[in-house]
């Protein structure tokens, strides 16, 4: 009996040394990967041998910028640290936010296999609330390495832009070397892969597109078209200003050209022009109409100055109708002998274009110049 007790003793105590040294070494384990360098090594090496699921269990998942695994995955599928042979890691800088959250920095280089640098990379792991075990520090890697930073978007100034629905924060708009007229958002980070993209603006037909975010910065400008409400705007402009050029003529009076307050002497001077030849001779000219209107509208063109206008060449075909009270001597005469006059209501019609540059600005169009070539009646 004192020799099975002497045992148990013994096996006991085996037990207990064997339970201590697993303790320990799992202990020895944690504390090891307690440590952020260790972390990051984990990471970096699981990246580099194509283990991306793995991977993505080391990802911080705390803070906004959350990946999905498949979003994960796809992200470095694009970056190719598979092809990489080894990597070296440096840190770079301990911080802390000033929510206390703690972070530490890295710098990865990737090597191929004759060891030359592949490429560059910043790597940042965040401390975890959570401890393991309530004692010992859990750091994980922040996901903003995969994310696609500062990508720059370029629309008409005055558009309003949406990613997968959300409207983009005007605060990220940036203004260094982009012309008024423009509008240029600077991303701050964005998953990788394929977003909805939509731009709205008042004058400017809507874009409805697809975003590849790993293409890079891109400039939708070009691709926007007058709305049809504005080319109908400019045309009724346009008419308006046809019209009051042609009575003014007619009068040969300029009077007061409001349509024209920043081509006004061109204005005064086509004025002045048409009414010479509508009234030359002593020319009895009644009136003159302008119908069938044809426009044709160029590619908005976006101003480098300080005014942020936008600027529409219009091309506006129309029918002309000229009327003149004509005096003739007729057969008859009087009893003086001068010939019987009679006076008849004259017409003459055609076609013509004139070309007028107009411009949006605060709002509301304007006419910036005028091409309106003379009838010669």
């Amino acid at each position: 009996m004192k020799a099975f007790t002497r045992v148990l003793l013994k096996l006991t105590l085996f037990l207990l040394i064997v339970a201590a040294a697993a303790c320990g070494a799992i202990g020895w384990r944690t504390y090891q990967r307690s440590a952020p360098d260790y972390i990051m090594d984990q990471y970096l090496s699981l990246l580099v041998d194509g283990n991306d699921a793995k991977a993505y269990g080391l990802l911080d998942q705390s803070e906004e910028d959350k990946m999905t695994q498949d979003e994960f995955e796809e992200a470095v599928k694009g970056k190719q640290y598979g092809l990489c042979a080894s990597y070296t890691a440096q840190e770079l800088e301990k911080r802390t936010d000033n929510n206390g959250n703690e972070y530490v920095d890295f710098h990865a280089e990737f090597r191929n296999a004759e060891d030359a640098v592949q490429s560059e990379e910043n790597f940042t792991v965040k401390k975890q609330a959570k401890a393991a075990f309530g004692v010992f520090d859990q750091w994980k890697v922040l996901s903003g390495h995969c994310m696609v930073k500062d990508l720059e978007i370029t629309v008409p100034a005055g558009s309003e832009l949406y990613l997968d629905s959300r409207p983009v924060d005007a605060a990220w708009i940036t203004r260094d070397g982009v012309p008024s007229s423009l509008d240029r958002y600077r991303i701050p980070s964005l998953l990788p892969g394929k977003v909805s993209l939509v731009i709205r603006h008042p004058v400017l037909e809507s874009v409805n597109t697809t975003l590849d975010t790993n293409e890079g910065s891109q400039d939708y400008s070009a691709q926007m078209a007058l709305k049809k409400s504005a080319q109908s705007e400019c045309m009724e402009l346009g008419i308006s200003a046809l019209k009051q050029l042609y009575a003014g003529a007619v009068k040969e009076d300029a009077g007061e050209l409001g349509l024209f307050d920043a081509c006004a002497k061109k204005a005064k001077k086509f004025v002045k022009n048409q009414g010479g030849v509508f009234h030359k001779e002593n020319r009895a000219f009644q009136s003159v109409a302008v119908s069938k209107f044809a426009p044709e509208y160029g590619t908005p063109v976006f101003a480098e100055g300080e005014d942020g206008a936008i600027t529409v060449e219009m091309k506006l075909g129309y029918h002309y109708l000229l009327r003149e009270d004509v005096t003739t001597d007729t057969e008859e005469t009087q009893e003086d002998g001068t010939p019987v006059q009679e006076t008849k209501r004259d017409s003459k019609s055609g076609d013509s274009s004139a070309t007028f540059s107009m411009t949006y600005q605060n709002g509301a169009w304007s006419i910036a110049s005028i091409d309106v070539p003379l009838i010669q009646g």
